[in-house]
């Protein structure tokens, strides 16, 4: 199962087993963070393509699954347009694991070359090995292959087509699985997926050479204390609680949101908050003294989904988050400071997350949100024939 049944986003199954089934043609609380979120973010984006010298389409890239509501939300915005010579959405790039929704997704985007099927760590992380060093999948030699290094290769292949196709406008990581699990490392594979995407994205030129001056990140995971790392929690505490005792700023915007200054206390009341405040700053900080981008991070936006073993909840967390690229960067002396990566968390403080159950409450709100949901589905069925 997967949270995002939509959209352009990663194809990423490997959700936990607690999720339950959820019918995401219906789903008005994921329907509210598209529509209110992505939906205005993916409009401003527009905006900064249109100034590029030479006219290139938007570039998505996303984990839509069969249903892809999110696509053809876009689509009838006329954001994603479909070319009247190839019958392709154009500048659309998906993954999927799963060879049947593979396949249905290929047909509505119009081609299965601008897919990439297997799993989505297993594509980015891909690195060489003896076996398949000096080899690609369509050596002459490939019936000689066994089916272990064909596997292998396919993987090298859409590693490489993957990285080729960067930068994009806007990356939608509609992930489903927590960002920090257990017994994987701090640095867990997810989290250096995303981390090698930002790399790929600062270094890799447009179609017309010019390198992306701005792109936009939506970002999903599932949020459990127990199934997040002991020592990731550890870490993520302590860098938090370095902020407030250094940063007057980011302190009295804390303090002023929950009412005391004791990280412990965040996280053994409110841990999706904690969570929402600590992955944008380990993000914020990585791309503005790393890469060179400035964020802007915000909204995020949160809702709770029931365990289906257990009888509490689990939360689901979507960010929005804008990078502009910093000029030269690393080549003057005014390099990206402390203050201004103080500005960006304190920020993420101060705008909080969204409750999404508390905006769904109004029938009107929950009425325009599936009246919504039922035309896009529409007018994607009617697309497709």
């Amino acid at each position: 199962l997967r949270e995002n049944k939509g959209f352009l986003t990663p194809c990423f199954r490997q959700c936990p087993v607690t999720m339950s089934h959820i019918d995401y043609t219906t789903d008005t609380l994921k329907h509210y963070v598209r529509k209110n979120g992505w939906l205005p973010a993916c409009k401003n984006q527009v905006s900064a393509v249109k100034k590029r010298l030479k006219k290139i389409p938007l570039r998505y890239f996303t984990f839509c699954a069969a249903d892809a509501i999110d696509v053809f939300m876009l689509v009838r915005e006329k954001i994603i347009q479909r070319s009247a010579q190839t019958g392709r959405l154009e500048g659309v790039f998906f993954c999927e694991k799963d060879e049947d929704d593979f396949g249905k997704i290929a047909d509505l985007i119009g081609s299965p070359e601008q897919g990439f099927q297997g799993d989505f760590e297993k594509i980015v992380l891909f690195e060489d090995d003896v076996e398949t060093q000096g080899k690609d999948l369509y050596n002459e030699t490939e019936e000689a292959f066994t089916e272990d290094l064909r596997k292998k290769l396919r993987y090298k292949d859409s590693h490489i087509r993957l990285q080729r196709q960067f930068p994009f406008d806007i990356i939608n990581l509609d992930v489903c699985g927590v960002m920090f699990p257990p017994r994987k490392g701090v640095i867990a594979p997810l989290l250096k997926s995303i981390i090698q995407l930002l790399k790929w994205q600062t270094e890799s030129p447009l179609p017309n050479g010019d390198r992306s001056q701005q792109f936009t990140l939506f970002l999903t995971s599932h949020i459990d204390p127990d199934q997040t790392d002991q020592e990731a929690i550890g870490q993520l505490s302590s860098r938090l609680s370095d902020n407030i005792s250094t940063h007057p700023e980011f302190r009295s915007a804390f303090a002023k949101r929950y009412g005391h200054e004791i990280v412990g206390d965040l996280v053994n009341q409110q841990f999706a908050e904690f969570f929402c405040l600590s992955l944008p700053k380990f993000i914020i900080h990585h791309v503005l003294f790393e890469l060179g981008w400035e964020a802007n991070y915000g909204p995020i936006y949160l809702y709770n989904r029931p365990d289906r073993y257990r009888s509490q909840n689990y939360q689901m967390m979507h960010s929005v988050s804008v990078f502009k690229r910093i000029q030269n960067f690393r080549q003057r002396i005014d390099q990206p400071s402390v203050s201004q990566y103080v500005q960006a968390v304190t920020k993420v403080v101060e705008t909080g997350m969204t409750w999404v159950e508390q905006q769904v409450e109004s029938p009107d709100i929950k009425g325009e949100l599936e009246s919504d949901l039922t035309s896009i589905v529409e007018y994607r069925d009617q697309s497709k024939g």
